[in-house]
């Protein structure tokens, strides 16, 4: 009986270790400081996109496992306190062994199990945080044909890897068909980002002219669309190379122009516009991802835009069943949010300083608050990082207030943006003193920042009542502990 008990219990064990047949299972070891989380992309439709994000919590010892419905082959890009740390390459039905050595800054994870030799050849691959930074080295190549031969000869290199690793059985066909699928997709995205910023440049005046080789390679590129490949919608490039795809369109069909360009921004219609371009340009089978990725992506940005209220609703008619509407529609419930915010009052504890426009210096603006010491925080509506600090603005506050010590909050939006700086005041309830500064209170912020001309925010100082400069670089409000020690010593 009891051996037919200890049996039991094993099987059990390895029902519950084992990964089932539709399921990826990805055991990781974390060396260094532990972080509070492991957040790992997880495949809707197949697709690897960073914007869609489970995480898990290791334990005390850096242990953590991971567990993924997957139907094919597909990429697991994995991370850790908000640094990428590598991409998987997975497979259905099998466990995969990883390592972080977090106090390495030169690697990235480990792969210790069999398919280590695979993980590693990807690995080494260019994985740009954006198309565009993998464009940037041709930007000032003048021959499309050199751009070409450069791309094609890395891309069939690249290929012929893994090509390697199929002959040999290392990898399946379908492994293979995936691998081969995104450097196709990536290199193809890369070859049309050079042609789109070309034409962009040329666009902005940056240019004198579109050259007829670049407009021929961009042509070249879409003459047979990858969308044919199913693979090639797994691919982590695959938005980009679909972003790229409807600026070509729009190209070709003579609505990629300066004026076309200048009556969207007048009109406000950036976002409407590049849904609708996408609705009427990309394969219906790929509308739902693209359209998804891009409203996640633009909400993301809190920028609060209110026709991405209706554009989500449109995205719920037409997908009613999308899996994505639970992953966009908390970002979209914090823009309805924010809009509700922005039609109430300032509260008391909201003060512009008096005559703001005009106070040119930061002893001005001291001066005008009167109180011994202030703590300054620079920001501006499109900075994600600045907002970002405003979730730790309460514990800021149980520092500051005992000491009498309050927050001047210096934006340096330009004047077509006064709307959204109010609005967004009232949506963080930003407790303090406001000054969106001007010219000459930006020219000596610049001057005061002393990084070739160039601010860097959010950016934190402590001022006195004279406004002289007691910490020029303050630890942020989200480094609490650090920032109470510094102004203890002040």
């Amino acid at each position: 009986m009891l051996q037919k008990l200890t049996l039991g219990i094993l099987l059990l064990g390895l029902l519950i270790t084992q990964p089932l047949k539709s399921e990826v299972v990805i055991d990781g070891k974390i060396s260094g400081k532990i972080p509070d989380k492991v957040e790992y992309t997880v495949p809707i439709h197949g697709i690897c996109n960073d914007y869609f994000l489970q995480s898990v919590k290791p334990d005390a010892a850096g242990n953590f496992r991971i567990r993924i419905d997957v139907k094919e082959p597909g990429f697991i890009k994995l991370r850790t306190s908000y640094q990428e740390q590598g991409i998987l390459i997975v497979e259905p039905g099998k466990t995969y062994r990883v390592q972080f050595n977090l106090e390495d800054k030169t690697k990235l994870f480990t792969v210790t199990d069999k398919s280590a030799v695979v993980q590693e050849a990807y690995g080494k691959l260019p994985n740009p945080g954006h198309i565009q930074l993998g464009a940037r080295e041709f930007q000032r190549d003048t021959v499309a044909a050199t751009v070409k031969k450069t791309i094609d000869r890395r891309r069939a290199d690249e290929i012929a890897v893994f090509e390697k690793f199929y002959q040999d059985k290392i990898i399946s066909q379908k492994v293979f068909d995936l691998i081969k699928a995104d450097r196709n997709c990536y290199y193809d995205a890369i070859l049309a980002t050079v042609a789109w910023i070309k034409d962009y440049m040329v666009i902005r005046g940056r240019m004198q002219t579109f050259a007829p080789d670049f407009a021929g390679l961009w042509k070249d590129v879409f003459n047979q669309p990858l969308f044919s490949t199913p693979e090639v919608l797994q691919s982590p490039w695959f938005r980009y190379y679909a972003e790229c795809y409807v600026n070509f369109q729009t190209y070709i069909h003579g609505d990629f122009t300066r004026e076309k360009m200048e009556e969207t921004n007048k009109l406000k219609q950036g976002i409407i516009n590049k849904v609708n371009e996408s609705k009427k340009y990309l394969p219906i089978n790929t509308q739902e991802d693209y359209i998804a990725s891009y409203l996640y992506e633009v909400c993301d940005e809190n920028q609060y835009q209110k026709e991405l209220i209706g554009l989500f609703d449109d995205f719920k008619s037409a997908y009613p069943n999308s899996p994505y509407i639970s992953v966009v529609a908390p970002l979209v419930d914090k823009i309805v949010k924010y809009h509700q915010a922005a039609n109430t009052a300032f509260n008391a504890q909201m003060k512009f300083v008096e005559d703001y426009q005009n106070k040119n210096s930061l002893a001005e603006i001291a001066k005008a608050i009167g109180k011994p010491k202030i703590f300054v925080d620079v920001w501006a509506t499109w900075c994600g990082p600045c907002k970002a600090e405003f979730a730790h603005n309460a514990e800021l506050q149980k520092l500051l207030k005992p000491n009498d010590i309050p927050v001047l909050y210096i934006s340096i939006d330009r004047d077509q943006e006064a709307a959204q700086w109010e609005n967004m005041i009232k949506f963080y309830h930003l407790e303090g003193y406001h000054v969106r500064a001007n010219a000459q209170l930006n020219a000596e912020l610049t001057k005061l920042y002393d990084k070739n001309g160039l601010i860097s925010i959010p950016w934190y100082m402590l001022l006195d009542n004279n406004g002289t400069i007691l910490i020029r670089h303050a630890n942020a409000p989200s480094q609490l502990d650090q920032l109470a020690n510094a102004i203890r010593e002040k």
